[in-house]
């Protein structure tokens, strides 16, 4: 299974109903062979060259990047975990 953990400042729902999130543009993927990497890191770069965020939005989402990095690591990541235990559950139903 394929886990895609999209970076973000803000996550919400609008008072429409409609959910919205402020994207930091970094994306942690982990791959079924438990291989990872991190995608979109150059359009965070260009992103704070042309000013569209702030130094500090750019710090908050490599360290976020890197907090996520390490819980999947170390196996305490708890939406991979939560997702791979529904997913066995489901089969076993």
């Amino acid at each position: 299974m394929t886990h895609e953990n999209d970076i973000s400042r803000v996550n919400g729902v609008s008072d429409e109903g409609i959910p919205y999130w402020d994207d930091l543009y970094l994306d942690v993927i982990v791959l079924p062979d438990g291989s990872l990497f991190i995608q979109d890191e150059d359009e965070l770069e260009e992103a704070l060259r042309q000013g569209h965020i702030e130094f500090q939005d750019y710090k908050l989402a490599k360290e976020t990047a890197a907090k996520i990095i390490l819980e999947i690591r170390s196996g305490e990541n708890k939406v991979i975990n939560d997702s791979i235990r529904h997913f066995w559950q489901l089969i076993n139903l």
